[in-house]
C-alpha cells in the first residue's frame, strides 16, 4: 500500500531528482511537492499531471493505492522525515528504524 508521495519518492530517487529539481522541471512549487510527499493531501489531477510530465511518466504511475496507512503521524515530523532522508540519502525506511533504535539527537535529526 504506497500513497501518492510514497510513489512520487520512489520515481524521485529512481532518476536522481530532488525536491527542488522537480519543482524547476514541473512547475509545481517546492512545498506542494513536499506536502505530496509528507502525506499531507493528495494532489489535484492538475498537479500530477504538472509532476508526471516532468519526470516524463504517465500520471496513474503516481496514483495512490486504494488502501492507506494504518499508523498516523503528525504532518510536520513525517514532512522532516522525508527531507532528512533525502538529504541524507538514505532509505526513509532505514533512516526510521536507525532513529528507533539509537535516538533522535544521536543522529542530529531533532523534532
Amino acid at each position: 500500500m504506497y500513497t501518492t508521495g510514497d510513489k512520487l519518492l520512489n520515481v524521485m530517487k529512481e532518476e536522481e531528482i530532488g525536491i527542488a529539481e522537480l519543482s524547476r522541471i514541473s512547475g509545481v512549487p517546492e512545498r506542494t511537492i513536499l506536502d505530496i510527499m509528507a502525506g499531507v493531501k493528495e494532489p489535484e489531477l492538475g498537479v500530477m499531471c504538472k509532476i508526471a510530465e516532468g519526470l516524463g511518466i504517465c500520471v496513474h504511475e503516481l496514483r495512490a493505492d486504494e488502501e492507506s496507512y494504518a499508523v498516523s503521524v503528525p504532518k510536520d515530523t513525517l514532512a522532516k522525515l522525508i527531507v532528512v532522508s533525502e538529504i541524507n540519502n538514505v532509505e526513509l525506511e532505514e533512516l526510521i528504524n536507525c532513529i528507533l533504535e539509537k535516538g533522535i539527537e544521536e543522529h542530529g535529526f531533532y523534532v
